[in-house]
C-alpha cells in the first residue's frame, strides 16, 4: 500500500511513531514504567533512523571507494636469502650441514646482523645511486595534487655524489620505510620486500639489494684471504712502468704542441678558442646594446632619454618646468611682464632650463663611456680571438703524432686492466670458500597491488559506516524536540489522548480503485475525496472510526454538537483530520456540517475542488446567507461544507463578533454535527476565539513534526482559555511501529483484502 499523510501546506507527511525513551530531551518511559533503555527502545531507534544509518554506511562506502580509487597502487617485490654460518665451506656439503645444525643461540645473533646490515643505510644508499633512484618519480617524486596528478620530480644532479645532505636523508628515509628486512622463524633465512609505485621498480630494488648484500659480503671476506700471485704482481709492476712512460712522453709532446685535453679534437687549445669565441659574441651584443643606447641619449629628447634612464631625475624637472610655465603664464597675463613675481618665475624658468639642459649632457656623457668601453673591450677580444685561432692552426699540424702517443698509452692500459682482471679472478679462486650466500628466490614482478587493500578498506567503511550511523542516529534522537510518543504527550500536558490516525499517502491511483469515487479531477487541481470514503475498509478509516466514537462517548448524557479541531503549528494535519471525520460522521446517516474557520489560510475548497463562493468570511461580512454557501459531494450526501471564502482583513474580529456566535446556534440547530476546521492556535488567536463558542475542542498533534515546547504552549493556552479540550488526536502514526500495544500492520490484512 502506498501511504503518506497530506498536511495544510499540501505537503506529504512522514511518518513513524514509536516509543521515544530517555534518549530524548525530557521524560519519558519505557513500555514497563521504568525509566531505563531496553532492547526494543533502541531496536525501534534504529529502525526509525534506518535512513540517516544507510546514508551514513553509503557515505562512507562512498568514501572508501573513493580512498581505494584515488590512492596510488603499491606492488610488493619479495625476495629470501639464505644466509650461512660464517666460515663454511661452499665446496663441503658436510661442513655446511654440521654448521646448519649447529647454529644455536650466537648464530641468531649473527643473523641479525645480518639483517641491519641488509637495512643500513649504506646499502640502501648503494643501490639509490647505483639505480639512479633519485630519478624515479614513483620513488623520489609526489603527486601533484595529494593522490591525484603526475608525478612531481624535484631536480637531481647528473652526478649522484653532488646531492645535498638534506635530499640524500629524504631518499633514505624513503627507502627505509618501504624496505621491509625480517627472519624467517626456524630457518636461517631471510625476507627481503620492497613496495613501490612501480612494480619493476620494486623488482629490480629487491634483486640489486640482494646482489650488493651478497657482493659486499664476498668484498668483505676477498680482502681477507686473496693473495696476489708473485708472477702477476711483477708483471704488472713492468706494465705499469711502461704505461707511465708511455704517458710522460704523450704528456711531453703535449707540452711542446700545446694540445691539452681527452683527445685530438677535444683539447685545450680548442676550448679556449670556444671559449673565446663565445665571449666576443657576448661583447659585441653589448656594444650594439650600448651604442643604441649611445645613440638615444645623442637625440638630446627628454622622453627617449627618460625611457632608457627610468631612474633619472628629468620627469620630475620636465613636471616642474611645466607647472612653473603655467603659472608665468598665468601671472604675466594677470600682472603684465614688468611685475616682480613674473620676473621671478622667468628666472626661476631659465634655472630649471639649465638644470633639465645639465642633466641631458650628463647623461650622453655617460652612455658615451660605456660604448666607448664596450668597443674597446670587444677590439680586444677579437685580437685574442684571432691569435688563438692562429694557435689552433699551427696545432693541428702535431694531431697526427698527438693521436699515435694516445692509442699506445690507451692500449697500455688496456693491458694492464686485463691482467689486473687475472689478478682478481685469482683473488676468487682463492676466496671461494668465503662464500655464505645463497639468493633462495630472486624477486619476481608483482601483478597485483599490495595497497590499497580493498577488502580491508571495504571491510573497514562498513564498520565505521555502520558505527557512525548508529552514532548520528542516536546524536539526531537526541536532538530532536519533536514529539514522537505517548509519553512524551503524558509528561507536557494533562490533556488526555483521544485516538491516533495512521500514516497514509493519497494519490489519483488510490482515487481510482474505488467505483464509488470516480470524481475526476481538473487540469489545474486534484480532487481530493476523504480516505475513508474512498477507503471504506481500510486500517486508516478505522482510526477515523474509532475517532468518531471517541467523540460520541465523551459526554454522557449527549454527543457534543460543535466541535472545533485545531493545532499548535502548522503542518499538523489538522484539515484533513476535520475532514475525514465529518465523513465518518456524516456515513452513520447524521447530517453533518463541515465549516472552514481557517480565513487566513482555508483549505478545504482547494481540498475538494469546490468553486469560490462567499463562504464563511461572507456569511459573517453581510454579503450573503451562509446556507446559500453550502455545498455537498456526491460521495457523502449528508456531509454539507461551508467553505472559508475570501480572505478578510479583519479575521479575528469577524470569528469573535457575536455574528459567528449567532451561526453556530444556527448550526446547532440545523445540523446534527457541526465540525469546524480552525486556524493554528500558536499562530494565531482565530482558533481560541472560536473554541470559546463550541462544545469542545480536539487538539491534533503530528508525531516528529510538533515540537515538544509547542505542544505545552498549546496546551496551557486552551486550558487557561476556560475551552473544554476533549483530547488530543496523535497524527501520523507509523504504520509499522509499534502503538497502544500493536501495530497497525500487523493487522493490515483484518480490514479487506489487499490489506488497505
Amino acid at each position: 500500500m502506498s501511504v503518506s499523510y497530506l498536511t495544510e501546506s499540501g505537503s506529504e507527511g512522514r511518518g513513524t511513531m514509536t516509543s521515544i525513551n530517555s534518549l530524548m530531551n525530557g521524560p519519558s518511559r519505557t513500555p514497563e514504567g521504568s525509566g531505563e533503555i531496553n532492547l526494543s527502545d533502541l531496536v525501534r531507534i534504529l529502525r526509525r533512523r534506518v535512513r540517516l544509518i544507510a546514508a551514513s554506511l553509503i557515505v562512507v562506502l562512498v568514501l572508501g571507494v573513493l580512498y581505494c580509487v584515488v590512492r596510488t597502487r603499491r606492488y610488493e617485490a619479495i625476495s629470501e636469502l639464505a644466509i650461512y654460518p660464517e666460515g663454511s665451506d661452499a665446496l663441503d656439503m658436510g661442513d655446511i650441514t654440521a654448521s646448519i645444525g649447529g647454529g644455536g643461540l650466537d648464530f641468531d645473533e649473527k643473523l641479525e646482523t645480518q639483517v641491519r646490515i641488509l637495512k643500513s643505510k649504506s646499502m640502501a644508499w648503494s643501490v639509490i645511486s647505483e639505480l639512479r633512484l633519485d630519478k624515479e618519480p614513483t620513488f623520489a617524486g609526489h603527486r601533484k595534487l595529494i593522490f591525484l596528478g603526475p608525478y612531481v620530480l624535484p631536480g637531481a644532479p647528473e652526478q649522484i655524489e653532488k646531492t645535498d645532505s638534506e635530499r640524500k636523508n629524504q631518499l633514505l628515509e624513503k627507502f627505509s620505510k618501504s624496505l621491509t628486512v625480517q627472519t624467517i622463524s626456524r630457518t636461517q633465512a631471510v625476507e627481503i620486500t620492497f613496495r613501490d609505485a612501480s612494480p619493476a621498480l620494486a623488482r629490480e630494488v629487491v634483486n640489486h639489494l640482494s646482489s650488493a648484500y651478497a657482493q659486499r659480503n664476498f668484498v668483505t671476506r676477498f680482502n681477507d684471504t686473496m693473495k696476489a700471485s708473485d708472477w702477476l704482481s711483477s708483471q704488472l709492476d713492468q706494465l705499469k712502468s711502461r704505461v707511465e712512460e708511455s704517458q710522460s712522453k704523450l704528456a711531453q709532446f703535449q707540452k711542446q704542441t700545446g694540445i691539452f685535453g681527452t683527445d685530438e679534437n677535444d683539447n685545450l687549445v680548442l676550448s679556449k678558442l670556444g671559449d673565446l669565441s663565445k665571449e666576443l659574441t657576448d661583447a659585441e651584443a653589448d656594444r650594439i646594446v650600448k651604442e643604441a643606447k649611445y645613440r638615444v641619449a645623442q637625440s638630446g629628447n627628454p622622453e627617449l632619454i627618460g625611457t632608457i634612464v627610468p631612474d633619472s631625475v628629468l620627469p620630475v624637472l620636465r613636471g616642474q618646468e611645466a607647472d612653473l610655465k603655467n603659472q608665468l603664464a598665468q601671472a604675466n597675463t594677470e600682472f603684465g611682464p614688468h611685475y616682480p613675481k613674473v620676473i621671478q618665475m622667468q628666472n626661476q624658468v631659465a634655472q630649471l632650463d639649465k638644470s633639465l639642459h645639465k642633466e641631458i649632457a650628463d647623461i650622453q656623457e655617460r652612455f658615451r663611456g660605456d660604448y666607448e668601453a664596450s668597443a674597446a673591450a670587444e677590439k680586444q677580444l677579437q685580437a685574442s680571438f684571432d691569435q688563438q685561432k692562429q694557435k689552433a692552426y699551427d696545432m693541428s699540424e702535431g694531431l697526427s703524432q698527438y693521436g699515435i702517443l694516445k692509442r699506445e698509452v690507451e692500449s697500455g692500459n688496456d693491458l694492464y686492466e686485463d691482467l689486473l682482471k687475472k689478478l682478481k679472478e685469482a683473488g676468487v679462486v682463492a676466496s671461494l670458500k668465503a662464500a655464505t650466500i645463497d639468493v633462495i628466490d630472486p624477486a619476481t614482478l608483482p601483478t597485483r597491488p599490495i595497497e590499497p587493500n580493498i577488502p580491508l578498506a571495504m571491510a573497514l567503511s562498513m564498520i565505521l559506516g555502520l558505527g557512525s550511523g548508529v552514532g548520528l542516529a542516536f546524536i539526531a534522537e537526541n536532538l530532536d524536540n519533536t514529539v514522537r510518543s505517548t509519553e512524551d504527550i503524558e509528561s507536557l500536558t494533562a490533556i488526555p489522548l483521544f485516538g491516533s490516525v495512521p500514516h497514509f499517502k493519497l494519490n489519483q491511483s488510490s482515487q481510482t480503485k474505488n467505483p464509488g469515487s470516480m470524481r475526476k479531477a481538473s487540469t489545474e487541481t486534484t480532487t481530493l475525496v476523504p480516505i475513508v470514503l474512498l477507503r471504506p475498509n481500510s486500517q486508516i478509516s478505522e482510526a477515523f472510526r474509532s475517532l468518531r466514537t471517541a467523540l460520541l462517548l465523551t459526554s454522557a448524557r449527549m454527543p457534543p454538537k460543535a466541535v472545533l479541531i485545531t493545532s499548535a503549528l502548522p503542518g499538523d494535519g489538522k484539515t484533513t483530520v476535520t475532514m475525514n471525520l465529518a465523513a465518518v460522521l456524516a456515513q452513520q446517516g447524521a447530517r453533518v456540517l463541515l465549516v472552514d474557520a481557517d480565513l487566513r489560510r482555508g483549505l478545504i475548497a482547494e481540498r475538494l475542488n469546490l468553486d469560490r463562493n462567499f463562504g464563511l468570511s461572507g456569511s459573517l461580512a453581510g454579503a450573503g446567507v451562509w446556507r446559500d454557501a453550502i455545498e455537498t459531494i456526491p460521495e457523502a450526501p449528508n456531509l454539507f461544507i461551508l467553505q472559508a471564502g475570501l480572505r478578510p482583513p479583519n479575521s479575528a474580529d469577524l470569528l469573535g463578533s457575536t455574528k459567528m456566535h449567532d451561526l453556530i446556534e444556527d448550526w446547532r440547530a440545523e445540523y446534527d454535527h457541526v465540525i469546524i476546521d480552525s486556524s493554528p492556535c500558536l499562530a494565531i488567536t482565530d482558533a481560541v476565539l472560536v473554541a470559546q463558542k463550541t462544545d469542545t475542542v480536539i487538539l491534533v498533534t503530528r508525531i516528529a513534526h510538533t515540537p515538544r515546547a509547542s505542544l505545552r504552549r498549546v496546551s496551557e493556552l486552551l486550558q487557561s482559555s476556560n475551552v473544554h479540550v476533549a483530547g488530543i488526536v496523535i497524527n501520523d502514526v507509523g504504520i509499522t511501529d509499534d502503538y497502544y500495544g500493536y501495530a497497525y500492520s500487523k493487522y493490515a490484512g483484518y480490514y479487506t483484502e489487499d490489506g488497505t
